[in-house]
């Protein structure tokens, strides 16, 4: 069914979460690139799978609903994405789990917008406000959401000095689903769990400043194995970066994982060309393999 040498973006994010575009446009900007395998993996949300999976349809693009659900492990917080065969496979407890998520997301950029407000020039005080950033959401709200709100008041000359200056010092932790407990809901599904960017240092399970280095990614990747996991994404931006692609392959062969592999792709919003998408160098195993799997 699936052929060598195809295109794929199995890790990305649209509108509904912290992506510059709908799930029409990417799936326009897919069509452009010449892609062939679409999964739209949105952070903690499926509201924007089905206008994907309509438009890939037309498009002639083979798509298969996705999720980024953020999760906890041993204190850590880790990305974790699912990927289904279609949206009537998931559980309702599943989708229950992940609106209360969007819940704590909105409860999290309340206390957020206090916190920066806090700490801004006098004269940007009481300028940021929950509604206004709302509207720049279709789905979830997240913090590019609030820096895109941050340059519009002119607080900051762009989204990224909005990080730079205030949303990563000035972060709001919320409290995450446990990773055992959500790999069983996906398992329940009939959905593949598979670890997202294990070495990126953020959200992930390599983090030297948390004394977090690679003979430790082996050992916690094997915890995860014993609950069900079933995918690691290797092949990756910041892994190609820093030559530790093989390792990570490595990792997913002596685990018996099924190794991914994506352009986590937002567009703008991180500095990411509309031709990166669908740029990562893999084949089609992955895919026979969650073929497989889906049954």
């Amino acid at each position: 069914m699936f052929a060598m040498n195809r295109k794929f973006e199995i890790h990305m994010h649209s509108s509904f979460s912290d992506g510059e575009f709908s799930p029409k446009e990417l799936v326009c900007i897919a069509q452009q690139n010449g892609v062939s395998t679409l999964s739209l993996t949105d952070h903690d949300t499926f509201k924007g799978c089905s206008e994907l999976l309509q438009a890939a349809e037309s498009a002639n693009i083979y798509s298969f609903p996705g999720i980024e659900i953020t999760v906890n492990h041993r204190g850590r917080t880790l990305h974790l994405l699912a990927y289904f065969k279609s949206l009537d496979s998931v559980l309702p407890e599943l989708l229950a789990k992940v609106e209360d998520m969007r819940g704590q997301r909105d409860q999290r950029m309340l206390e957020l917008i206090n916190r920066i407000d806090a700490v801004v020039p006098d004269r940007f005080r009481g300028m940021i406000t929950f509604d206004n950033v709302r509207k720049a959401a279709e789905g979830v709200v997240a913090r590019p959401h609030l820096a895109r709100e941050m340059a519009r008041l002119k607080i900051v000359p762009t989204s990224n000095d909005a990080f730079d200056r205030y949303l990563v010092k000035h972060n709001v932790e919320k409290k995450n689903l446990d990773i055992e407990e959500v790999i069983q809901l996906i398992l329940a599904s009939r959905g593949i769990p598979v670890l997202a960017h294990p070495g990126e240092r953020q959200y992930s399970l390599y983090d030297p400043e948390s004394k977090n280095n690679y003979p430790d990614v082996e050992k916690a990747l094997a915890e995860l194995c014993s609950f069900g996991l079933k995918g690691l994404e290797c092949v990756y931006p910041y892994h190609e970066k820093m030559g530790m692609v093989g390792f990570y392959l490595d990792l997913a062969g002596k685990l018996g994982l099924i190794p991914t592999g994506s352009r986590d792709f937002h567009g703008f919003n991180i500095s990411q060309r509309t031709d990166m998408l669908g740029t990562t160098k893999m084949d089609d195993t992955f895919l026979l393999r969650f073929q497989e799997l889906w049954g």
